[in-house]
């Protein structure tokens, strides 16, 4: 009986194991993934290797660059082909990594990084050269798919943070969500909405101190699950294509971000006026309206570059038309606000009046240039036009037919080309899915397209203005985008809401969007739904005079929204925040180039520089925000503030207004009545502005100031200066001037040299402002001789500000303060 009751228990045990067994393996199965499963055998390839799983599926990992990997699945049976659109033609580069072959992983070896290929089952993981994890599949799930849903999980760390996505509300830090990328028209968006009107598959992550990127290269709807509902992994998805990402080491912030540039493209210089005040609304018409603007503008001395006109200067809102009433001279109305100094920007929506008496929709039909259905019928949606017809921008031949129209539309004196609508929007929100593009003669359904639609109108328009006038450079404006979009376009929030929240949510979508490889972007100043109070306008005008972008933009019958609506004295201080932002433009400007040479944005969050400060991620101070590489800004954010707590990481810092310097880290309270920006200098800063005018082209700048906060360390600063209309920087028609500043052990020593002179500014005298940490200063040296008679040197006992002031004509190299 014991034997026997030995034999039932071993038995009993045997099923009961087998059922666990059979349960757990179609425990997959059930939930309806299917996963990557045991490598079985790797091959080298150029760059990498390509590993051969179960299912004759097949993993390939190539470095792009010893920073950069691509890791690309090839399932068996799927044949799509690879995702090209967003990004650049990449220098080849001979990466040989070292392969090795151990009993349960490979190991690929650059002198930047490491890769563990785990076989059993197959599951990467990422390393740097000193051994520290930057990202690793999910042991128990890695990469999987549920139909043509492909998915890859992530291991997820406890201090783990991530950032970009693109278009994204909510914090800076994007952890605890799930974020779906799927271009969306969504007015009056709030704190939770998701997805909205640009997508952009690429996050910054941050782990132990140590930043790191993913790049998806996929344009179907896509989800991110940053660390949503669980505390075990982030995953990204999508709901077709192939698995395609890229992972890009750090491990600074910067580095990442410029890695990323490299594989999506960089934005060309933009044209000097488009960093200038915009003025925008829907809509301002006639063209009697648009006149009285301009003259408003000038006698009220309020600097302005570009007015916009949206959807009501078009006849029956037809595309590249003109109402013939409203509007019934463009070419005489684009030379007279030109010769004020004044630019026009005009709205050009992708939808086409489906009109067969209108060219446009005539020739699209002809050509087969408009979106079509499986069963070749056009298109038909319904959107400002009524009944339209859209237009297949993936295909070569409608992007270069569009482009033709965009010429034209130039030659009336239009200097910037403003594309709305292009999620695609169309009403009831619902552009069919089953729709069909040419995708570049591969043929591909809107599932792929969606989220690709506006950066091939942004591409169209751009590739369409070099086209006619190619030595001018473009400038449009885009509401949608997909990554590269930055190649094309500037970009903005969308339709956001003329309140308080809007107003710190929009600088926080700014910074995102930097750190997603779109520096230029803004914000519709004073909310876009709604009227806002004058000291939000006034507030949001501050915050706008250092964004990228400087446009005001107002919905229809809402409240008139100019610098001079809110009465004399918010009119005065709006006045001086906007000519702050014309002295501000050799800074910007210069900050421009550094973006277009490597994809540094201008805008940087607080952590930019201190990633491994834990206080710089504090969710309080998320408002905070670098320009440029010194220059931190604190806007208030909360009505009826007056003062503002503000942190300021390690090192010493100048508050710009009272000259007060504070030694970091730590927390201070500092004044901002409404007429003040809190506004601080790094030690080490040099910024250079210039003289206040009405209009960018005005006159060329008279007197260049330098402001500079000297640090015990070498410090430099690159003005960069170019002809602000062509591109004949790209041919070296560009001037670099190197200034330096250090604090010596009983001196200051400030030096100047031109590393690049391929263009010539005009005579200009020079003005510096230097801060003066010690004893007033006794002597000043000009290439080592005093300062001649002929120059003027000040200095102010209170603000502790040496203001040198050397006239037009003196040539110097190098200035000693003691």
């Amino acid at each position: 009986m014991k034997n026997l009751s030995i034999f039932l228990n071993k038995t009993i045990l045997r099923c009961v194991l087998t059922v666990v067994v059979t349960v757990v393996s179609v425990l997959p199965a059930l939930a309806g993934y299917e996963f990557l499963g045991n490598a079985k055998s790797a091959e080298t390839i150029p760059g990498g290797i390509a590993v051969r799983c179960d299912g004759g599926h097949t993993l390939r990992m190539v470095f792009v660059t010893d920073h950069v990997l691509r890791i690309t699945l090839e399932r068996t049976g799927d044949d799509e082909t690879l995702l090209d659109y967003a990004l650049t033609d990449i220098p080849a580069r001979a990466i040989v990594p070292v392969v090795e072959d151990r009993d349960s992983l490979w190991i690929l070896q650059t002198d930047e990084a490491e890769v563990h290929v785990n076989k059993f089952p197959c599951a990467v993981v990422v390393l740097d050269k000193s051994g520290k994890t930057v990202c690793a599949d999910e042991p128990g799930l890695g990469i999987g798919w549920d139909g043509n849903e492909i998915r890859c999980w992530k291991t997820i760390e406890a201090n783990e943070r991530f950032f970009g996505l693109g278009l994204k509300v909510g914090d800076v830090n994007k952890r605890g969500r799930e974020w779906v990328m799927w271009n969306s028209d969504v007015p009056a968006y709030g704190w939770q909405s998701d997805p909205l009107y640009e997508s952009i598959p690429f996050f910054v992550g941050i782990r132990d101190s140590n930043a790191y990127g993913i790049y998806f290269n996929n344009s179907y709807r896509t989800r991110f699950n940053m660390g949503a509902g669980n505390l075990r992994y982030y995953s990204f998805a999508a709901e077709g294509g192939a698995l395609d990402y890229f992972v890009i080491l750090g491990p600074e912030v910067g580095k990442v971000v410029e890695r990323y540039s490299e594989l999506t493209g960089r934005m060309p210089m933009p044209p000097l006026w488009a960093l200038g005040y915009q003025q925008c609304r829907w809509s301002y018409y006639p063209d009697s309206e648009v006149l009285s603007l301009a003259l408003t503008f000038r006698e009220r001395r309020i600097p302005c570059d570009a007015i916009y006109l949206d959807i009501h200067y078009m006849n029956d809102y037809r595309v590249f038309t003109w109402h013939p009433n409203r509007f019934s001279d463009p070419r005489g109305l684009c030379q007279s606000l030109r010769r004020d100094g004044f630019r026009i920007v005009t709205i050009i929506d992708p939808g086409v009046k489906a009109d067969t008496n209108y060219q446009i929709a005539r020739e699209g039909l002809e050509g087969n240039h408009f979106v079509r259905y499986p069963d070749d019928q056009t298109y038909v949606g319904e959107v400002w036009p009524g009944k339209s017809y859209f237009p297949d921008f993936s295909r070569r031949e409608t992007r270069k037919w569009w482009g033709e129209y965009v010429g034209e539309w130039l030659g009336y004196g239009v200097s910037g080309i403003w594309n709305d609508m292009n999620e695609p929007a169309v009403w009831g929100q619902a552009f069919p899915t089953e729709t069909i593009f040419n995708d570049d003669g591969r043929i591909a359904s809107h599932k792929k397209h969606h989220n690709l639609y506006g950066l091939l109108m942004a591409r169209a328009t751009y590739e369409g203005a070099r086209q006619s006038q190619p030595n001018q450079r473009p400038f449009i404006l885009t509401r949608a985008g997909f990554a590269g979009v930055q190649r094309y376009s500037a970009a903005w929030t969308g339709d956001n809401i003329a309140d308080w929240d809007h107003l710190a949510l929009g600088i926080r979508m700014m910074q995102g969007m930097s750190l997603s490889g779109v520096p230029f972007v803004g914000t519709d100043v004073g909310g876009f739904i709604g009227s806002p109070s004058g000291e939000l306008f006034t507030r949001w005008i501050q915050v706008g005079s250092l964004s990228p972008l400087l446009r005001t933009h107002s919905e229809y019958h809402t409240d008139l929204q100019e610098p001079w609506s809110y009465g004399r004295d918010l009119e005065d201080i709006n006045r001086r925040y906007i000519e702050f932002r014309y002295r501000l433009l050799p800074y910007l400007y210069s900050l421009f180039r550094e973006t277009n040479r490597d994809g540094t944005p201008i805008w940087r969050p607080l952590f930019w520089n201190d990633q491994g400060d834990v206080r710089t991620f504090d969710g309080w101070f998320q408002h905070q925000f670098f320009v440029g590489e010194r220059l931190l800004a604190v806007p208030v954010i909360r009505e009826g503030e007056v003062y503002q707590k503000v942190y300021l990481p390690e090192g010493k810092w100048l508050d710009w207004s009272t000259h007060e310097a504070y030694e970091g880290p730590r927390e201070i309270i500092v004044d901002a009545p409404l007429d003040r920006l809190p506004l601080f200098l790094r030690e080490g800063a040099i910024i250079p502005m210039r003289d206040v005018v009405q209009y960018t082209g005005e006159r060329p700048i008279s007197t260049l100031s330098l402001t500079v906060f000297p640090s015990n360390v070498l410090t430099e600063f690159e003005l960069y200066e170019d002809d602000g209309e062509t591109f004949a920087y790209l041919k070296g028609g560009y001037r670099i001037t190197n200034y330096a500043c250090q604090n010596a052990t009983d001196s200051v020593v400030i030096s100047k040299n031109i590393s690049h002179d391929g263009y010539a500014p005009a005579k200009r005298g020079t003005e510096i402002l230097l801060q003066v940490q010690y004893l007033p200063p006794a002597e000043v040296l000009l290439d080592g001789r005093p300062l001649p008679a002929t120059c003027r040197k000040e200095y102010d006992a209170e603000s502790h500000v040496l203001t040198l002031r050397l006239q037009e004509g003196v040539v110097w190299e190098r200035i000693v303060v003691r």
